[in-house]
């Protein structure tokens, strides 16, 4: 099958090539994976035999992008293979990213490089690139190499997956995994290394006398949403429960018998708007249902905020 109806010609850069799998490229395929079987079983299963496979399955909504060393070493000149899968066009417009990357280049920048050529095609216009929005690579939490890989290229850490993907881990064991979701926008692209992107913050209030135990509201909104508990119950001035809603990077939940423009004033000191700022009324007793529904209403007031 040739380049132009995989849908990408070769892309060339300082020490790399990127390309479609052909028929020619078998041998080295096989070979590469063959000797990098080992490192790669631990987060995949490594197929030396499945390239005719990935080509035959080429098609829009699964892209496959072989990254060659211009300069080989050895027996073969293939540095490894990205997949773009799961593609979903219209209003999403996104994808996942897969990969591995081969002995003997692993470690030494290369496939890097090829994975930089890559992202250049997922975001680039059609009909030479994908011209899509979002790409998102999903890491077992364990494989810290390729976490620092995309990270090194700008990814974001957004989110957290429970038993994502049924996969093999360092025991050789097949189970459901856990996996990190780092992601990367066309309008980031390309991206300063290790790029930081910081969280949104939340806030709410529970205006009232501090609940006896964990049972009311504050506490249980606190977790619900993740963020700290700044509570009266063991801070002893207002204006210190601000400055440390000030100083969270997540934001919090203010528990305390506040109201009126010393509430406003802490919230702005705190830099928020108070105006966006839900305040609630204590409950010492609340009910999952009653936290959640008003855990939503917190987590919409600032969606509508960053808009």
């Amino acid at each position: 099958m040739s380049a132009e109806l995989l849908g990408h010609a070769p892309v060339r850069g300082d020490r790399v090539e990127v390309r479609p799998p052909s028929t020619a490229d078998e041998a080295g395929y096989a070979a590469a994976v063959k000797r990098s079987a080992q490192r790669l079983s631990e987060f995949a299963v490594p197929d030396p035999n499945n390239l005719p496979a990935i080509i035959a399955n080429q098609s829009a909504t699964y892209r496959t992008f072989m990254v060659h060393a211009l300069e080989p070493e050895g027996e073969y000149d293939l540095v490894g293979r990205a997949n773009v899968a799961n593609v979903v066009r219209g209003s999403f417009n996104s994808a996942t990213i897969g990969y591995d990357a081969y002995d003997p280049y692993v470690g030494k920048g290369l496939f890097a490089e090829g994975l930089q050529l890559v992202l250049d095609l997922v975001f680039a216009d059609e009909p030479q690139g994908m011209g899509l929005h979002r790409i998102e690579a999903n890491i077992q939490p364990s494989n810290v190499r390729s976490a620092g890989l995309v990270r090194s290229l700008g990814f974001i850490h957004e989110g957290f997956s429970r038993d994502f993907l049924h996969l093999p881990g360092h025991d050789g064991r097949r189970a459901w995994r856990d996996h990190d979701r780092y992601t990367m926008l066309a309008s980031a692209w390309p991206a300063a290394p290790y790029r930081h992107e910081p969280m949104r913050r939340v806030a709410a209030v529970v205006a009232g006398p501090p609940a006896l135990d964990s049972r009311g509201l504050a506490a249980q909104l606190a977790v619900e949403l993740a963020v700290p508990l700044f509570s009266a119950s063991t801070v002893t001035t207002t204006s210190t429960l601000f400055e440390l809603l000030r100083a969270s990077p997540v934001g919090g939940v203010i528990e305390a018998k506040v109201a009126g423009p010393e509430l406003r004033m802490g919230l702005a000191r705190a830099g928020l708007d108070p105006v966006a700022v839900p305040v609630f009324g204590p409950m010492p007793d609340a009910s999952k249902r009653e936290v959640v529904e008003r855990a939503l209403r917190v987590r919409a007031a600032f969606a509508q905020g960053e808009r």
